[in-house]
């Protein structure tokens, strides 16, 4: 074991001792990131597209309907509730907003209301709206309510009445707020999210081809001959080479997703989901690199071979635009790729609100994909 780890923190102290390293791991996915997601998408300025299903037909519901419209903040629309919801799975708006029946009556006996926003996990301005909702409510609340008591005559003053009603609602919400969750009609992330998690396993892959590459590097230059001459057996070298770029790749995922998260708002989802499929995806990875590996001569050769590949089958797989927009017959050739599976796993929990359930069928494809291309590279490659 002291063999294996001693390999492992060699390959990993090569790796990040290179300043160029830094650059290719971290600074280009988020460039990349920041230009594909944020300057093309169009999303960040737009207001968020809220739909209304207004359940209640009354009074109060109306008002609470234009006290959101004056807020300016959202592009709302009137739906019924079929509409609504037919237009949320096709994502043509981002959420809506459902004012149940007898909404008005609950009002007036001074109950909480029924009125519930539904949106995708995904959508970051939630809490936003939820807040605007509420802010409304309140204020419809004391309107009514005042108006009630005044109208009674409790013997309270105007000011006394409003005061005490303000008081009392401010501490609570009645605001139910719905986070939709696996839901199969969700089937594509938000442009932002799409393209952090394909450049992502874009760079990630570059890195584990070039990590991958010291094993013809090692034979070109001879260190594998003097390391088999050691007591380190050739499974121990594997083992600790093997571990090395799997721990590089995770560094570099947990890096990635850690920033995009905080500067780009990127919702990845269930952290357990995200787990396996990561490690899917870095096993896919490695056993991509030492396929290659296997049917060349040199690292300069697998570099050349190795990033045309994986260029154009990230662009195949959905990397730098969405698959919907290619013709069908792309569409299915994708699927033999292993950069549709990863985005697909990221689709189930970012997008869907899956769990690791919801990610075991990308994973076993990922780790079949694996499993033919470790067999072929190894068989391939030789070290003697």
């Amino acid at each position: 074991m002291r063999r294996i780890s001693a390999i492992m923190i060699f390959e990993l102290k090569r790796m990040f001792q290179k300043p160029q390293s830094y650059l290719l791991m971290f600074g280009m996915p988020i460039l990349f990131t920041f230009i594909f997601g944020a300057l093309f998408s169009g999303e960040t300025e737009a207001k968020p597209s809220i739909a209304v299903v207004d359940g209640d037909q009354s009074t109060l519901s109306r008002a609470l309907i234009n006290e959101l419209k004056s807020k300016d903040i959202l592009d709302m629309s009137i739906e019924n509730a079929s509409d609504a919801s037919a237009k949320f799975e096709d994502q043509k708006v981002t959420g809506y907003i459902r004012i149940d029946e007898e909404f008005e009556k609950q009002v007036l006996e001074n109950e909480i209301p029924k009125v519930i926003f539904i949106h995708s996990p995904s959508f970051d301005g939630a809490q936003m709206i939820e807040q605007v909702i509420n802010d409304s409510m309140i204020k419809l609340k004391i309107i009514a309510t005042a108006s009630s008591a005044y109208e009674d005559i409790t013997g309270d003053s105007w000011q006394g009445v409003q005061d005490k009603i303000t008081s009392e609602l401010a501490t609570s919400s009645g605001i139910k707020n719905v986070a939709v969750t696996k839901s199969q009609e969700l089937t594509t992330m938000n442009n932002m999210t799409a393209r952090s998690a394909g450049f992502t396993i874009m760079f990630v892959m570059i890195t584990m081809l070039i990590s991958t590459g010291v094993f013809l590097e090692a034979r070109q230059t001879g260190v594998w001959y003097r390391l088999m001459s050691t007591p380190t057996s050739k499974k121990e070298l594997l083992i600790g080479y093997l571990l090395a770029f799997f721990l590089i790749g995770w560094i570099q995922f947990g890096v990635l997703m850690t920033v995009s998260k905080f500067v780009f708002h990127v919702n990845w989802g269930n952290l357990l989901g995200n787990i396996v499929l990561v490690s899917s995806l870095l096993l896919c990875t490695i056993g991509l690199g030492l396929f290659i590996a296997g049917f060349v001569k040199t690292s300069e050769q697998q570099s050349v071979f190795g990033n045309l590949f994986i260029v154009s089958t990230c662009m195949l797989g959905g990397v730098y635009w969405p698959l919907e927009i290619m013709p069908n017959v792309m569409q299915q050739i994708a699927k033999f790729v292993p950069q549709y599976w990863g985005l697909e796993g990221f689709a189930e929990l970012s997008a869907r609100g899956g769990t690791v359930v919801d990610v075991l069928a990308p994973s076993g494809v990922l780790l079949a994909i694996t499993f033919v291309f470790l067999i072929v590279g190894m068989n391939k490659i030789r070290f003697e």
